[in-house]
């Protein structure tokens, strides 16, 4: 009975610092503003044959919208990996 007591008093106190919250809880992340644009939709082609000229324009369009648009999730990967979105 006595080891029971005893236990009961030892154990109590380590069951409660259980219950403690042991993160420290963080403001949210706000990215800024422009890294939250949409991304450009592909460029559209038109009904007819295009020339070679043509294709590269739309081509070349098309791939700088890719750079920027994979530019700007890298930021929000940064951002949310890294914690450097804390304002």
């Amino acid at each position: 009975m006595q080891r029971a007591r005893i236990l009961t008093l030892v154990g109590l106190p380590l069951a409660l610092t259980a219950c403690v919250a042991s993160t420290v809880v963080s403001p949210p992340i706000t990215p800024p503003p422009s890294l939250l644009v949409p991304c450009d939709k592909p460029v559209r082609l038109p009904a007819h044959a295009l020339t070679q000229a043509e294709v590269e324009t739309r081509w070349g369009r098309d791939r700088a919208a890719l750079r920027r648009c994979g530019a700007r999730h890298k930021g929000l990967v940064a951002i949310f990996r890294h914690g450097r979105g804390r304002m």
